[in-house]
């Protein structure tokens, strides 16, 4: 038996190489994931940027999520007439649909 402390077993070098190869996958992962993040980062743009486009354009963005709150205000509402509220119902069910 070797007691030197600079030596190692081959058992121990096994071991290491094995936690080399997987620390090495693990990083090419997140390398991959990084990668892809970007390029998707690159095709797309936030909606914040979008919406202040939009607005440029003197046009307003809205979610589906507010057309919906909208709608149902619109549906709530005592002024509303009894077509608004038909109409509000047939708009709000497609917008309900999609989710």
């Amino acid at each position: 038996v070797d007691v030197d402390a600079n030596s190692f077993t081959s058992q121990e070098l096994k071991k290491a190489l094995a936690k080399m190869k997987e620390n090495e996958k693990a990083e090419r992962k997140v390398s991959f994931l990084f990668l892809k993040q970007c390029t998707v980062r690159k095709k797309f743009r936030p909606i914040e940027q979008l919406k202040e486009e939009f607005e440029k354009l003197n046009m307003k963005m809205e979610t589906d999520y507010e057309i919906m709150v909208k709608l149902i205000s619109k549906f709530n509402s005592s002024a509303s007439t009894l077509d608004e509220k038909v109409a509000a119902l047939y708009d709000l069910e497609y917008y309900v649909h999609q989710v």
